[in-house]
């Protein structure tokens, strides 16, 4: 898009403001960022952080908005219209996504977070508690979510195709407690989280299990995946030890020196799941980690379905 383009986007934001109506605010972060920085160094994640504002820049601008500024590993962009800002939001993580099938050995996850507001527009900047409220929401997202506030759902329409899901309540650093509202962007199925939402598996239409992390567990695993990168000469056990500690228990990979990630999106015949009480241990490959508490209806409304979708594949 043209720099005029741009410019035009920036009038629109502020024309509407100063006409007294809101506007939506985004906020994206890639995850493990700073992980990524320390085990790849700063030309690598300089690169990254290139390749992820372009992106999202193409994007953000198709749907009206503009990026306000960039924040190294993140940007925050701004919309005149909430609905474009939330078809922004599903069109970047589905390229994302694509990116991720493209390059699997180096794969990619961002959070978004979107709230409406009126905050001071500057030249260069934007400030006022939708701005807040943003960024606290999109800390809170997990790799391939988009986080909206309860205000975002209330008065805006989800596009065709898509829909809102509860999250509750939760509590926004500095800022109280906000409800609020995932929109589910992928053709799902069914969906089974385990204790304190920190890991949630989506079932998806074509086939594939998708693994959505949040900021704290996919931070662990990127310093116990640093540690097997970094031939750490200790015996199995010692490192297994190791992992287990860093990664709070939630995963229990095979020691060895290849596992690079857990990746995102599993074809099923990757993908073993088993209940038991209130457990769901899920196998990928030579990773293993179990959904503590889960809500055992779900979890068997949710290994039906896949076992369904298995039979039409193998068909």
């Amino acid at each position: 898009m043209s720099w005029s383009a741009t410019l035009k986007n920036r009038h629109q934001v502020r024309n509407q403001m100063e006409a007294g109506q809101e506007i939506a605010v985004m906020f994206s972060d890639i995850r493990g960022f700073t992980s990524y920085t320390a085990r790849r160094g700063d030309h690598a994640a300089y690169q990254l952080s290139q390749l992820h504002t372009a992106l999202l820049k193409e994007r953000i601008e198709e749907q009206d908005g503009f990026i306000v500024k960039t924040l190294g590993d993140g940007i925050m962009a701004a919309y005149p219209m909430v609905t474009k800002s939330i078809q922004a939001a599903v069109n970047i993580q589905q390229a994302i996504r694509e990116r991720n099938k493209a390059s699997s050995e180096d794969p990619i996850d961002i959070g978004i977070g979107l709230a409406t507001g009126r905050p001071i527009m500057s030249n260069f900047d934007m400030i006022g508690h939708s701005v807040n409220v943003s960024q606290r929401v999109s800390s809170l997202a997990k790799g391939g979510q988009i986080l909206v506030t309860k205000q975002v759902r209330q008065s805006t329409p989800i596009p065709e195709g898509f829909r809102y899901l509860s999250m509750g309540t939760r509590e926004l650093k500095g800022l109280g407690a906000e409800e609020l509202y995932e929109v589910a962007w992928m053709a799902e199925v069914a969906r089974i989280s385990g204790k304190n939402d920190n890991v949630t598996l989506v079932l998806t239409k074509k086939g594939t299990v998708v693994i959505e992390l949040t900021k704290a567990i996919q931070a662990e695993i990127s310093t116990a995946r640093n540690k097997l990168r970094a031939g750490v000469n200790e015996k199995n056990g010692a490192l297994a030890g190791f992992l287990k500690k860093r990664i709070s228990h939630f995963a229990e990979p095979v020691i060895h020196k290849s596992l690079a990630v857990i990746e995102r999106e599993h074809p099923l015949s990757h993908v073993k799941l088993s209940l038991g009480g209130r457990k769901m241990i899920v196998r990928l490959g030579k990773v293993r980690f179990v959904l503590e508490d889960v809500d055992r209806q779900s979890a068997e409304v949710f290994l039906s379905k896949l076992d369904e979708i298995k039979k039409k594949i193998e068909k």
